[in-house]
């Protein structure tokens, strides 16, 4: 299999409130992520390209809501999703995150 992902990944286990609308109701946890996306484990299924918001904890001043787009579904396992519309400050906060799960001792 070819990999198509620009930005590469790391594996983590990150709860996180995410859903169709920001309130972001649903709780689950992304096993996965970098700049460009994340994968979010999750039974709850969802049609490529729909709309979803997920709440992170991205920078000392506090949550941020941000806009992603499923990419993939895979039954009752998660969703693959591509973060839409980051702000600079969003990308270098999610890189400082990519590097510091990068360089975390594993156990």
């Amino acid at each position: 299999m070819i990999e198509k992902r620009r930005h590469p990944r790391v594996r983590a286990t990150i709860p996180i409130d995410w859903g169709l609308t920001p309130q972001c109701l649903k709780h689950d946890r992304i096993t996965s992520f970098s700049i460009g996306g994340c994968f979010i484990q999750t039974r709850e299924a969802a049609r490529p390209l729909t709309l979803v918001y997920i709440r992170f904890f991205l920078s000392p001043e506090g949550e941020r809501i941000i806009r992603g787009e499923v990419r993939y579904h895979l039954d009752k396992v998660g969703l693959g999703v591509e973060f839409v519309n980051l702000t600079e400050g969003d990308k270098q906060n999610f890189q400082a995150l990519v590097d510091y799960y990068r360089n975390a001792p594993t156990k």
